[in-house]
């Protein structure tokens, strides 16, 4: 897909509903995130930034926040590849050995975190992520073990054979995989 056709409101779907971004509504979801009333503040406000940067594309956009200062560790605001954050060596060095990471991506189809997010977190020892979605969903999740591609994949296809559609089936596989697994997620409301 040529990068004139991911100009700001070319893709509708994943255009972002400006007055639901910049609501009370939205912005209370960020309240309880943390128990620091700044950092929930700059999680709310780097999550409109990226949200209305990304709108109408399905590029993402991540932050790594210091969970203890609010400080920005890291950021990827300029990724070239489709639903993807790809981790540089600048990234690996700025949270490499950093605790408390709170790490926050957007998902421009607005989808529940992946396995693959949960993976990232369980590598990296974030202390909690969130996935901004462009409809206004926000999930936390956290996790504590690798968790299998294969079998979160299995559960996607029974889900959706079921007659699930693609968020249901990822949420119920995200749900099962939670009674073996070490991991959490939740929307944030």
């Amino acid at each position: 897909m040529s990068l004139e056709y991911q100009r700001y409101g070319r893709n509708k779907s994943t255009a972002i509903n400006n007055a639901y971004i910049d609501s009370g509504l939205f912005r209370r979801k960020f309240d309880k995130i943390t128990k620091h009333d700044k950092i929930n503040k700059i999680l709310y406000s780097k999550a409109k930034e990226m949200l209305k940067h990304r709108s109408g594309t399905l590029y993402e956009d991540m932050y790594w926040i210091d969970g203890d200062t609010g400080e920005i560790v890291a950021s990827a605001l300029d990724e070239k590849i489709e639903k993807g954050i790809v981790y540089t060596h600048s990234i690996y060095r700025a949270i490499n050995g950093k605790e408390n990471l709170i790490a926050m991506h957007t998902h421009p189809n607005s989808m529940p975190p992946s396995i693959a997010d949960f993976n990232s977190c369980f590598k990296h020892n974030y202390a909690v992520c969130l996935v901004i979605c462009h409809d206004g969903t926000v999930y936390s999740y956290i996790s504590k073990q690798k968790t299998p591609d294969e079998l979160y994949r299995m559960y996607i296809q029974e889900f959706s054979e079921y007659g699930n559609d693609e968020k249901e089936a990822q949420i119920r596989a995200l749900n099962e995989l939670k009674r073996s697994y070490k991991i959490d997620f939740q929307e944030v409301k």
